[in-house]
């Protein structure tokens, strides 16, 4: 009998570690997807890493740049909230009239592009800056709508950060 539950023991140890390694490889799948993804929408949007040069300077599309920067200044109170996510989304897909998948992907790639700098304040800069070179003066005005927007859509309020960078934007439309 003692044989009998140490082999099902042995059983059901290697039956654990067989699920448990079964599962890291999925979780290893949905990592490399997401990578695969992120290069997909990065060919697609026009952006080039070039050596010796800001990610922000790799955009092409003003849509990213501005999408990145709707990004920056709702992460600037410490993360995305689900709110300022949905009201990203909806600015994306009712100023650049895109379809709601072609946002979605638009705004992952935002987010990751976003994340490429560690001085958040020199890429919204940059951002800012890549932005009216692609699209012109006349995209400021849709800007500081959606900055205001997407700076509103947690608490109704405008923090200090979100007011400088539409201050920012109303020196450069004026």
């Amino acid at each position: 009998m003692h044989i009998l539950l140490a082999a099902l023991g042995i059983l059901a140890a290697g039956a654990f570690w067989i699920y448990r390694v079964r599962r890291v490889a999925d979780n290893t799948r949905v990592v490399l997807d997401a990578a695969q993804d992120i290069k997909a929408a990065a060919r697609r949007f026009g952006f080039r890493t070039r050596a010796n040069q800001h990610p922000a300077e790799g955009v092409d599309d003003p849509r990213v740049s501005a999408a990145a920067l709707l990004v920056l200044v709702a992460d600037t109170d410490g993360g995305i909230s689900r709110a300022e996510q949905d009201m990203i989304l909806e600015q994306l897909q009712s100023v650049f009239a895109m379809p709601a998948g072609e946002v979605e992907e638009l705004f992952q790639f935002a987010k990751w592009l976003a994340n490429q700098s560690s001085n958040p304040d020199d890429m919204i800069r940059r951002l800012i800056k890549r932005t009216v070179n692609l699209g012109g003066r006349d995209t400021l005005p849709d800007l500081i709508r959606m900055v205001s927007a997407v700076g509103k859509a947690d608490t109704g309020t405008l923090t200090d950060d979100t007011q400088q960078v539409i201050e920012r934007l109303k020196q450069l439309n004026a």
